[in-house]
């Protein structure tokens, strides 16, 4: 029984997890809120390779906050404080007050707008790369196609591995495999929501979320 609901978990975890193999130029970093510290490094990793000249940290505490102290935002900030020292300052930018997904981008629109920078959702930005923990980095792309259907995204997650992801979820006391089914949930619902673009989900990835569905209402 366990094996097939680790069978069933790895194959939802390798649909949702999308990764695009070449991520050209962009206006905007944005690094969406997690407990995962890998998120902010791999934004600053692209920052260093000039793939945009601006990261935005956007997430303040949420269901994916875990044992985080502040806002997601702010701890993502300070990791580039404490590592990434010559990163400047004036080239990061701080959302610390949404707690979903949706109000991600909502309150980082407003953000980009009270900053009365050239460089916004409406004007100035046309390409994104959306940097998000990698079992949500399919809802993240779905969602900003739908609330900014102008704009090009790129998904570039931390680079990592089922296995890798489930122990960091395990060593923060979060149950990935109920997360990675509940993600699928949400794919599945949220369009007729108007939250997220509709996607037709593979035969196969039907049939683990039901099966993992199965086991949990048993």
């Amino acid at each position: 029984m366990e094996s097939e609901r680790l069978y069933n978990a790895k194959k939802l975890f390798e649909y949702l997890y999308i990764r695009d193999a070449n991520c050209v130029h962009a206006d905007l970093i944005m690094g969406f809120g997690h407990f995962d510290l890998e998120i902010p490094r791999q934004c600053a990793y692209l920052y260093q390779r000039e793939a945009a000249p601006k990261i935005l940290f956007t997430g303040g505490r949420g269901s994916g906050s875990a044992g985080l102290a502040e806002a997601e935002a702010k701890v993502f900030c300070d990791v580039l404080q404490s590592e990434f020292q010559k990163i400047p300052c004036s080239d990061v930018i701080v959302e610390s007050d949404s707690t979903n997904t949706g109000e991600n981008i909502v309150v980082s629109a407003r953000v980009l707008r009270e900053a009365n920078s050239s460089m916004n959702f409406d004007n100035g930005i046309e390409t994104i790369i959306a940097v998000a923990s990698p079992y949500r980095q399919r809802r993240v792309w779905l969602t900003l196609q739908k609330q900014l259907p102008k704009i090009t995204v790129c998904n570039m997650p931390p680079e990592t591995t089922f296995e890798k992801e489930l122990s960091l979820f395990q060593l923060n006391g979060e149950n990935l495999i109920l997360l990675l089914f509940k993600e699928v949930e949400r794919i599945i619902s949220y369009p007729g929501k108007g939250f997220v673009e509709r996607e037709n989900l593979p035969v196969k990835i039907m049939n683990s979320y039901t099966n993992l569905r199965r086991m949990y209402e048993g």
